[in-house]
């Protein structure tokens, strides 16, 4: 189907709850507490709240509420006396962290809402009391909790609208820095800025420049590999324990990041090269030379790595307990980095995998098995790109034979995308890889996903897709695409669905 293209384009924004990353990095920013708050929340941006969600967040909550009350002084933007009057203060305080914590202006009632909550704390006890109990209700609004997207006056259903100017202050901040907009960003919603493109682009190249920054990159790199898998990763290889599952996430993710270091990182690094950084802990399991727990960049030689995709953090999150996974490499290759869909089977009865055996290698047993006709159809679309990554095993450690027969990764790719063909190595569908118009096309649609927080993309999100897309291949500049994205329609501009009350 054509997706006409020539007027604006976007999606129903739906309140999106903030992840556990996007909770922590909130509440030290603002509040400047310690430790890892969310890390109990769960990090699925698409999840919604149960009754048991609501209680987590509620007993997170009041422990950071707690921590911020002792730590006033860190955070506070005044000082309350030691004794009498302290409305001043406590109105400053509800104005200055209300505001940052809504992301957008009071309204007179919540501001009284809000002082009711802090009085009753007052009257408990003391000014500590009032600001633990104020911050512990404020941790627990919907206004917190949720980016959330309002109707406007006026707007009539079926119109594409600009985002309003918090509204996007928001969405722009959380995509960019994983945190809250700051009091300039504010400050320039405040001020209808955000609508002038030039205005814009000026806070966009500041927030990239920002420290937060890596926050943003780092949540991205996250959810496009899906680090969260990494929690219930075994593996029955000799000294593969949690040390080393827990060391292989870090490495994974320091190994994609530290490209931003420079002025204008290319996606082409993301897929070359055969340096990672490794602390003591993942040097000593894969026989590597070196000292220290810091995380290092250590080259591993002579392997046929070719960046992310090889990393042994990968290849054995995208393996099974004993053995290599075929199958799920190729998937991987083919849904994450080609967004080509491979929709699993349905009604067909599967047969078994055959059985190791002795002298023959994995890669031929799951010939044997794609083989049969029911399943030689799809096989062949996304097993030639698992077969190529054979040369490491299911804790990602190169090897050359595989249960006594040598390692072939050789093969044919023909999905109608711009790597298909004959490769004599996987080194060399590797090498395809890191030059795919393909390639950065998904990386497109992959980062405006993320930014949008969805797990699809709908059809309201193609010429956005398509745009950010063509602007970003020509250079494959990994900053430049952030700031494409933030100008996006489907990122600025949103489908009204009625009308305010």
């Amino acid at each position: 189907m054509t997706v006409d293209c020539s007027k604006p384009r976007a999606a129903p924004s739906r309140a999106q709850l903030l992840s556990a990353s996007q909770y922590t990095h909130t509440v030290q920013d603002l509040f400047q507490v310690t430790g890892n708050p969310g890390e109990p929340l769960g990090n699925q941006v698409f999840a919604q709240l149960d009754q048991a969600g609501v209680e987590q967040r509620a007993t997170v909550a009041a422990s950071v509420a707690q921590q911020a009350a002792a730590g006033l002084s860190k955070w506070s933007p005044c000082t309350p006396p030691a004794s009498g009057d302290a409305t001043a203060c406590e109105q400053q305080i509800i104005d200055k962290i209300g505001t940052r914590a809504f992301r957008r202006a009071l309204t007179s009632a919540e501001k009284a809402d809000m002082k009711t909550l802090f009085d009753a704390g007052l009257k408990e006890k003391d000014f500590a009391t009032g600001v633990e109990w104020y911050l512990t209700g404020l941790l627990q609004s919907p206004d917190f909790m949720y980016e959330i997207v309002r109707p406007e006056a006026g707007e009539v259903a079926g119109d594409v609208r600009p985002l309003a100017p918090y509204d996007y202050a928001s969405r722009l901040a959380y995509f960019v820095w994983d945190s809250p907009p700051d009091d300039k960003l504010l400050t320039a919603a405040g001020a209808n800025e955000l609508a002038d493109a030039a205005k814009r682009q000026t806070h966009v190249d500041r927030m990239i420049q920002d420290p937060k920054f890596m926050r943003g990159v780092e949540s991205f790199y996250n959810q496009w590999l899906h680090t969260e898998a990494f929690k219930t990763l075994a593996r029955d290889a000799d000294g593969f324990d949690a040390s080393v599952v827990e060391a292989l996430q870090t490495s994974l993710v320091m190994s994609a990041t530290q490209l931003y270091m420079a002025s204008s990182p290319n996606i082409a690094g993301l897929f070359s090269g055969q340096s990672y950084y490794m602390n003591d802990v993942l040097r000593r399991f894969y026989g590597l030379t070196g000292t220290g727990t810091t995380f290092t960049a250590v080259t591993m030689d002579g392997q046929s790595r070719r960046g992310i995709v090889t990393h042994p953090a990968l290849m054995a999150a995208l393996a099974r307990p004993k053995e290599s996974f075929p199958i799920g490499r190729g998937l991987f290759v083919m849904r994450t980095l080609l967004c080509k869909d491979i929709p699993l089977p349905n009604g067909l009865t599967i047969p078994e995998v055959p059985p190791v055996m002795a002298g023959v290698s994995t890669r031929q047993r799951y010939e044997m098995h794609s083989s049969n006709g029911v399943c030689a159809q799809c096989h062949k679309l996304f097993d030639p790109a698992g077969f190529a990554l054979e040369t490491f095993d299911e804790v990602g450690r190169y090897r050359t034979t595989d249960n006594g027969a040598a390692v072939d990764s050789s093969g044919k790719m023909a999905a109608g995308t711009d790597i298909d063909g004959a490769f004599a190595t996987g080194d060399e569908l590797l090498a395809r890889l890191a030059q795919s118009q393909d390639v950065r096309a998904c990386f497109a649609q992959q980062y405006l996903k993320f930014a949008l927080a969805r797990d699809q993309l709908v059809e309201d999100d193609t010429c956005s897709a398509d745009a950010v897309g063509k602007s970003f291949a020509p250079t494959g500049d990994l900053k430049q695409i952030v700031s494409n994205v933030a100008s996006a329609d489907a990122f600025r501009q949103r489908l009204a669905e009625g009308v305010a009350p």
